[in-house]
């Protein structure tokens, strides 16, 4: 019975059913629990920090189904406002009227939690809006990250529940595979020689492979600690994550009181943000470094970051101290802060490898292993890296990010680069090209790869081998667009050149 005494907590909980049905039992349970030891105010306040950021036009209790006729009603409702807009006269009113209606469906983006395609022209704005497609595909994006949200509130996401990412998200994810290799599967390509290839072993044999992104990095890692012995740099192994007020949930799997709200998104632009300071000063004071960062979770969702860094001995300090600087700005004074939230391993070579501390992480990102248990939760390697993987997509995080050197796109270049194509071209591609390929009895050398480029100490930007590219209009779905096409690879100073092995295909 609803009465004046229990009317609020009422109202509070009737909000669970703006979560999935699934959820409620367990939001239900904390709700229930706060109510007895803290009263009704504070479980009151639970539910309303549960549900807030669902307050939006977007159900996050709908399935695909559903999302997909939202985004037909979408679309035919900014059809209907572009037709009722259109310039008949081009008269004053006829601009008002298109003004207004450009208000009424950025407010529509808004409230969907949808980006506004502002970087685009008018038409090509209009094309976009007014097409299902495009509607489907972002709220699909915005109601997975909606979802998640609520499941991290709901205290869902965590090493005693869902590990990383919440069930569903991990399901949505695997849906999303599924459908993407159905349609890869279902179209078969030919290219300009005949040569006839499903879509999806085009893209099997391109760096969507895991397998093939995880070769790539051991192989430019392994490139990094040769070139650091050879001029005798140290090596560091850094990890850096967010204040405790980011993390949802404690070590312990119990709610962090200090919670703020920070989205996974967002404590990655904080880590981000430290970065680019940190850098900065870094090269303020002239401190040079190499080598790879990687972005995972914790198990609560909030990301950290693990870093090989390969610099000079002389700036050790100078490293220590910037990093520790700008990454310990916020909250430095917490408990624990100095102990867990910077973390410095010097590699001693004679214990190991830079490789061996790296190789850990990307496999655990990339794929992972059968026979190995996860660090956290009570699963295989393998499970934790299609959760990993899951939780990236979802939050668009990038994992994995060269730091310093020369460019990888170029290396991608040279490998393409056909054995009668490299022959015939000057000394300086031909001594890239070989470093890039894979011989009899030697592997390839991204050590020998920077050699060619040019050496550490010369700027990527001034790279002695660089992309040679151009740009040309394409005409798409949502109209003509210009687009950057590589050609191939240039010398820097010269006027040899050397094409890509590329051809063009087409859907038969």
């Amino acid at each position: 019975m609803i009465n004046k005494f229990n009317a609020g907590k009422v109202s509070e909980a009737y909000k669970l059913k703006r979560i999935p049905r699934h959820w409620r039992e367990n939001a239900l349970e904390k709700y229930h629990d706060i109510l007895k030891k803290e009263g009704g105010y504070a479980a009151n306040d639970y539910i309303r920090a549960l549900v807030e950021p669902l307050e939006n036009l977007l159900n996050i209790a709908h399935d695909d189904d559903d999302i997909k006729k939202l985004a037909v009603e979408l679309s035919k409702v900014c059809r209907n406002a572009f037709a009722d807009s259109s310039n008949k006269s081009g008269g004053f009113w006829d601009r008002k009227r298109w003004i207004d209606w450009h208000a009424v469906v950025n407010e529509l983006c808004i409230g969907y939690a949808v980006r506004y395609p502002h970087e685009f022209d008018a038409n090509q704005q209009r094309a976009r809006l007014s097409c299902e497609l495009w509607w489907l595909r972002n709220l699909r994006n915005s109601h997975a990250r909606a979802r998640e949200v609520a499941a991290i509130n709901a205290g869902l996401v965590h090493r005693k529940a869902n590990l990383y990412c919440s069930d569903d998200t991990l399901e949505r994810r695997g849906q999303q595979i599924k459908r993407n290799a159905a349609l890869l599967d279902g179209v078969v390509m030919q290219s300009e020689s005949g040569q006839q290839m499903k879509l999806g072993e085009i893209a099997a044999a391109g760096m969507a492979n895991p397998d093939n992104r995880r070769a790539e990095l051991m192989t430019r890692i392994t490139g990094f600690e040769e070139l650091a012995n050879e001029y005798g740099h140290k090596a560091v192994f850094v990890t850096v994550t967010c204040p405790s007020r980011m993390h949802a949930v404690t070590a312990n799997g119990k709610p962090n009181p200090k919670y703020d709200g920070t989205k996974p998104d967002e404590a990655q632009k904080y880590l981000v943000e430290c970065w680019a300071r940190a850098r900065a000063k870094l090269a303020r004071y002239e401190v040079k470094f190499y080598g790879l960062r990687v972005a995972e979770p914790h198990h609560d969702a909030t990301p950290h970051w693990h870093m090989i860094l390969f610099y000079k001995p002389r700036d050790t300090g100078d490293m220590v101290r910037i990093i520790t600087q700008y990454f310990l700005a916020d909250s430095a004074t917490e408990a624990g802060a100095k102990e867990n939230r910077v973390k410095f391993v010097h590699i001693n070579p004679m214990k190991g490898t830079a490789a061996g501390y790296v190789v850990k992480y990307v496999c655990k990102n990339l794929g992972g292993l059968d026979d190995e248990m996860a660090d956290e939760g009570n699963i295989t390697s393998k499970s934790a890296a299609g959760r990993v993987e899951a939780w990236a997509t979802t939050w668009r995080i990038r994992q994995f990010q060269q730091l310093g050197g020369h460019s990888v796109t170029v290396w991608r270049e040279l490998r393409r680069v056909a054995v009668e194509v490299a022959i015939d071209v000057g000394r300086q591609i031909f001594k890239g090209w070989q470093a890039c390929q894979k011989q009899v009895d030697e592997k390839a050398s991204y050590a020998k790869f920077i050699h060619a480029m040019g050496g550490l100490e010369r700027s990527p930007k001034n790279s002695l081998i660089q992309i040679d590219d151009d740009y040309v209009n394409r005409t798409g779905r949502y109209g003509a667009t210009v687009t950057r096409m590589i050609k191939g690879v240039r010398e820097r100073f010269g006027i040899e050149r050397a094409e890509n092995n590329r051809e063009a295909w087409h859907r038969v």
